[in-house]
């Protein structure tokens, strides 16, 4: 230990508080847009489901289904969010803004092609995807239709996506604060006119809430593009200079590449666990679809945190400020494991109204039951940790860590479990105590990395 790190620790105890009120200022200012505008989403989700649960339980199983299907295949491209923040962050850091706006050329060019994709080979194998996921027939020619129409949706999706990860990357988290209310807003007004009818407008049902969800998503796509280009707030970045550069794609794809293997992993075991699911009874599936819409409620709330440290963490190193990166790091897990005791505490004392909320039927309450709910709460400051640490090991580039320690929990972990839960009638819990053991594994891998500071030497820009 040199001379100079004894000097900082023995900093009496003002000049140790100084610090710790920076960074946790650092990462609030940052954190509290983000978890606002992340929370919007899974609220809408929470009231979208409610309200298509009020249809009846074969709805709301499509519904199920076509989020699982459509999550799994959106977050494989969410490395057009983590990678672009990662990068525009670490060259802002080093000084280099006209890097930071070809990055985000490059990323807005892989959203567009990428979605069209997408929405085509959506459209085209809506009805075979229910078929794979053991949907029964009802479910299954209700779901095709409303997964035919948010899947339209994709480019506009993912156009959202590379901006906000641009936007992330230069320390903007209230712009995109602003977009996800506006456009969860109207989704959310649109959805109840759309569903049961309302200002001359016909009742749809399932269909109209996949049309409320394709018109919002085309509003973010439009407004995304109208910041970026027509907005003085950009302009140091240079956005109109299409001039494409094989390096940043070489950039975004290797660490898309991991971002996207770890991403799929854990989707795929999610969607597995709702096949697996499916497989139990509708019941059973209504049941874990209110209550994986808690658990992301949760999870997408404290990624905000999550982001702070992603964007914090690549500007530091950016600027080769490896030691405050650190201790920021140490501050972002605690407040990480403070959001997750807050979500904790709250699930216990709201069990029954949340509940209510979403059903009525008593074959759910009945499915829902103690367990899920007990497993739900007490694993929320674990859950809290793990989305924190993974913010700060996703800046400083340290993603193929990330994808290996995701392959082993994911497949080796969580998928074996929730199959075992099918074969020997351990029914919800099993699966949720395989969920609850694949955070605890991610706690312990995410941690040692952390502590051990291997991510150091992680960053291309840094070799």
């Amino acid at each position: 230990m040199t001379s100079t790190s004894l000097e900082t620790e023995r900093t009496p105890h003002n000049g140790e508080k100084q610090p710790f009120r920076s960074h946790l200022s650092e990462i609030l200012g940052l954190a509290i847009p983000a978890m606002l505008a992340i929370a919007s989403e899974p609220i809408f989700v929470l009231a979208d489901t409610a309200m298509i649960g009020r249809l009846g339980v074969e709805p709301l199983a499509a519904r199920a289904i076509a989020s699982s299907l459509i999550g799994g295949i959106y977050w494989l491209f969410a490395f057009l969010i983590f990678g672009t923040t990662t990068l525009v962050g670490y060259h802002r850091g080093a000084g280099e803004p006209e890097i930071c706006g070809e990055i985000c050329l490059h990323a807005l060019f892989l959203a567009a092609v990428g979605g069209i994709v997408v929405s085509i080979l959506g459209i085209l194998f809506a009805p075979h995807l229910y078929v794979l996921m053991g949907a029964e027939p009802d479910v299954s020619t209700l779901g095709s239709t409303y997964f035919r129409i948010r899947i339209a949706g994709s480019p506009f999706t993912f156009l959202l996506f590379a901006t906000v990860g641009f936007l992330r990357g230069i320390q903007d988290t209230r712009t995109p604060m602003v977009i996800a209310f506006v456009v969860n807003g109207l989704n959310l007004v649109l959805d109840y006119l759309l569903i049961y009818g309302g200002l001359g407008l016909p009742a749809m049902g399932l269909r109209g809430a996949g049309i409320a969800t394709l018109t919002s998503q085309i509003l973010a796509g439009t407004i995304c593009l109208a910041v970026l280009f027509f907005s003085s707030h950009t302009s140091q970045y240079r956005l109109n200079r299409w001039r494409f550069n094989a390096r940043r794609f070489l950039s975004l794809s290797r660490i898309g590449r991991d971002l996207a293997i770890r991403t799929g992993a854990l989707r795929f075991s999610l969607v597995f666990a709702t096949g697996t699911v499916a497989r139990m009874g509708t019941a059973s599936l209504s049941g874990h679809e209110i209550a994986l819409q808690l658990f992301l409620l949760s999870s997408d709330t404290i990624d905000g945190i999550a982001v702070a440290g992603q964007t914090l963490a690549a500007k530091h190193l950016g600027a080769n400020r490896i030691d405050k990166a650190y201790q920021m790091g140490k501050i972002l897990l605690l407040c990480g494991c403070v959001a997750g005791l807050i979500f904790g505490s709250g699930y216990i004392l709201l069990k029954q109204p949340l509940i209510v909320l979403f059903t009525r039927s008593p074959e759910v309450v009945e499915v829902l039951g103690i367990a899920i709910f007990v497993l739900l709460a007490l694993f929320q400051p674990v859950n809290g940790v793990v989305f924190a640490s993974d913010g700060f090991l996703i800046g400083a580039h340290d993603t193929r860590y990330l994808m290996w320690a995701m392959l082993v929990g994911a497949l080796g972990i969580f998928v074996p479990i929730t199959w075992i839960s099918l074969k020997w009638d351990l029914g919800l819990p099993g699966v949720w105590t395989g969920l609850s053991l694949l955070m605890a594994w991610r706690l312990a891998t995410n941690s040692l990395r952390f502590f051990r500071k291997r991510w150091v030497l992680a960053f291309p820009g840094r070799n």
